[in-house]
C-alpha cells in the first residue's frame, strides 16, 4: 500500500482497526440517539451490510494489488455501488419503522 515504507503498513492497518472498533462500540449510542428501537433481526441486518461492505473493499484491493486493477476497480464499483445503495435503503427502512412506531 505505501511502497517502500516499513512503518505506515502497520500504522494504517492499526489505524484502520481502531477506527472499526470505535464504530461497532458506538454503535448502540448512535441506535440510542437516532430514537431506532434495535433488536436483533435489525442488528444481523446492518452488521451483515457492513461485513458485506468490508469484504468488498478488501476484496477490490487484493484484486488491485494482485495487478488486476481493471478487475478491482469494476468489482468495487459495481458491488461497492450496491452496497452503498442497499445501505441507504436500509438506513430508510430502519427510519422509517421507528416513524411507524411512534404513531
Amino acid at each position: 500500500m505505501f511502497p517502500q515504507a516499513t512503518i505506515l503498513d502497520p500504522l494504517f492497518w492499526m489505524g484502520l482497526g481502531a477506527l472499526q472498533l470505535f464504530l461497532f462500540w458506538n454503535a448502540r449510542y448512535w441506535a440510542k440517539s437516532l430514537r431506532l428501537k434495535m433488536n436483533g433481526w435489525k442488528w444481523s441486518a446492518v452488521i451483515g451490510w457492513w461485513f458485506s461492505f468490508l469484504l468488498t473493499i478488501a476484496g477490490a484491493f487484493t484484486l488491485l494489488g494482485e495487478n488486476e486493477g481493471n478487475a478491482g476497480w469494476y468489482f468495487l464499483g459495481v458491488v461497492g455501488t450496491g452496497l452503498v445503495i442497499i445501505g441507504f435503503s436500509l438506513a430508510a427502512f430502519l427510519i422509517w419503522l421507528r416513524d411507524r412506531q411512534v404513531q
